[in-house]
């Protein structure tokens, strides 16, 4: 497996392991339980399909705390649904549209998150390339580049036959 596919695989690891604490964290919080693994699994999936980058994923969470402190709600969990709302209705939204410097990699002040084993292996992956003065790989989304590289092509396509 070469640096790139490696990048690839322990970044979408870590975005897991980074929602998967975070939720965790949220529900011992505000409930003093514990998901079952099934109702995990279901609530990382649904959270990884927010567009919210890694990096910001602690703040989506915090601004939907603060979503339900402004409407007058009392303190809970935060919702796969809040969760949604706080990326299309508030700043957090705009903030994650912006773009962010290594924003697969958790900040350097979330050390709980920085802790997780993908992040380990990642920096190993890491230490070698900063080492020799190279910059560090961001992971590559095949699946986007291929359908944008197709709407350009299109996009190209539309305009000759215009």
């Amino acid at each position: 497996m070469n640096t790139q596919e490696q990048v690839n695989k322990f970044s979408k690891l870590l975005r897991m392991q980074v929602i998967e604490f975070l939720v965790k964290e949220d529900v011992f919080k505000y409930r003093g339980e514990r998901l079952n693994d099934a109702d995990l699994a279901m609530t990382v999936m649904f959270i990884d399909k927010i567009p919210c980058c890694t990096r910001k994923l602690r703040s989506l969470f915090a601004d939907a705390h603060q979503y339900h402190e402004d409407i007058g709600m009392m303190p809970h969990a935060a919702t796969i649904a809040d969760l949604e709302f706080c990326m299309k209705q508030r700043y957090i939204g705009f903030q994650c549209e912006q773009r962010i410097a290594h924003s697969w990699l958790p900040f350097k002040e979330d050390e709980d998150l920085r802790r997780l084993p993908a992040f380990k292996q990642l920096a190993q992956i890491y230490a070698p390339l900063i080492q020799a003065g190279k910059k560090i790989l961001p992971p590559v989304d095949r699946k986007a580049v291929v359908s944008e590289a197709q709407a350009i092509i299109n996009q190209v396509s539309n305009a000759i036959t215009a």
